[in-house]
């Protein structure tokens, strides 16, 4: 009886392990990030300015990719780090602007201030805004 039950036990719990989700989602803060974002610049050279960026996911295990961001449209992709609700925008250049800086996003992912420079070569804007999860 006593090995029957054990029995029973391992069973039970070999199933119970193999029903556990899949979802690694939980283990990847970068998923906080995913999505369309409402931004509008508070302060720099073109504030008050309002757009639309969508973040996605990069191909390193820490980094997003934001599509549109300085107003410069969707095939403006600047690379962020993501460690926790911080981001941080290392610096890059494209097509001709030099960016970089970094924000935070509040407990619930949906608002994030960011702050970050932008130099074509003969000035520099500081900017800064806030990201609105749609």
């Amino acid at each position: 009886m006593k090995k029957a039950f054990s029995f029973i036990v391992l069973v039970s719990l070999l199933i119970l392990a193999a029903c556990e989700s899949d979802d690694f989602s939980v283990n990847d803060p970068r998923l906080n990030f995913v999505g369309t974002w409402d931004v509008n610049e508070k302060t720099g050279d073109f504030a008050p300015q309002s757009y639309t960026v969508s973040i996605d996911l990069g191909d390193l295990a820490s980094n997003i990719v934001i599509r549109g961001l300085y107003a410069q449209g969707p095939t403006f992709l600047i690379t962020a780090i993501v460690n926790g609700r911080n981001l941080e925008i290392p610096v890059q250049t494209r097509t001709g602007l030099t960016i970089s800086g970094s924000g935070t996003s509040n407990s619930d992912f949906n608002l994030i201030n960011l702050q970050f420079s932008v130099n074509d070569g003969s000035t520099v804007d500081n900017v800064s805004a806030e990201m609105k999860k749609r």
